[in-house]
């Protein structure tokens, strides 16, 4: 399969705190193309800023990465409500659905961040008290991932880790299923008889039962979530941290085969298309 890669670096310096700056940026934009045809075509854009307070690097700062793989418009839906909003609602923020592209997104949420940034820490500690307060150093980190593209199904994840003082960052991955044909996002209910969920959230509750930190889980919170993603082995479903079970078990994955639940699938389900 023929590839090629254009690759675009910007590098820019913007405003600071209390009239001094220092807000270090680098960006990147790569394009791959010739897709079969029941595929999207995909661009990619990574974007570093890093906005250290006065201008001075042992103070503390902000650093906000986003590294995000996104679909063409010359893919198979070929519309831009898939293609851009939706994926800028869904990795950027749903406040910036209307830019027009991946960068504007990315670069009206950062400076959004050095805004609240400059308020949380500039606005309430003189900058003689805050030199090398490692603590206040804040990060957002994004990063997106295409799970399956194929037979005209597209999921993908968007991971996000935050960390703004306290013991500990939290990370929270968001998953997405589309079907590029119709052009609009596939849910649990595009997928499974609702009668038959009940049976869908035993299979689930026997697979948690078998993870390893199982005896920290809380059933009571487990359901059919929505945050899912499909591909050629069955359907996936992504339990955050503090939703089922205590920070320390990190993240929690249950996959159930298709040969497990097909039969509890719509008739008309797009998923089909991948058995």
């Amino acid at each position: 399969m023929k590839r090629f890669f254009i690759l675009i670096s910007i590098a820019a310096i913007c405003f600071g705190c209390v009239n001094n700056s220092n807000k270090a940026n680098e960006s990147k934009i790569t394009v791959e193309s010739n897709f079969p045809s029941d595929k999207l075509e995909f661009a990619s854009f990574m974007d570093t800023t890093v906005y250290h307070i006065a201008n001075i690097d042992s103070m503390p700062c902000l650093n906000v990465t986003f590294d995000i793989t996104y679909p063409l418009a010359t893919g198979v839906a070929g519309n831009d409500q898939l293609l851009t909003k939706d994926f800028i609602a869904n990795c950027v923020g749903k406040e910036y659905a209307n830019k027009s592209s991946i960068e504007e997104a990315v670069k009206a949420f950062t400076n959004s961040e050095i805004k609240r940034y400059k308020s949380e820490v500039c606005g309430s500690t003189p900058e003689n008290k805050i030199v090398g307060e490692i603590w206040m150093n804040y990060e957002y980190y994004a990063k997106n991932s295409i799970l399956y593209n194929a037979h005209g199904i597209l999921s993908y994840s968007c991971y996000v880790y935050t960390f703004t003082g306290g013991a500990h960052g939290m990370n929270t991955t968001s998953c997405y299923v589309y079907d590029v044909y119709e052009n609009q996002e596939i849910g649990i209910n595009s997928i499974f008889k609702e009668e038959s969920l009940p049976n869908v959230l035993s299979l689930i509750k026997e697979q948690l039962a078998l993870h390893e930190g199982a005896e920290s889980i809380d059933m009571s919170y487990v359901n059919v979530t929505e945050n899912f993603y499909a591909d050629e082995i069955g359907i996936h479903w992504i339990y955050n941290p503090y939703e089922i079970a205590p920070y320390a078990v990190g993240s929690i994955e249950v996959v159930l085969p298709y040969s497990k639940i097909e039969n509890y699938f719509l008739e008309n389900t797009p998923i089909k298309s991948i058995l």
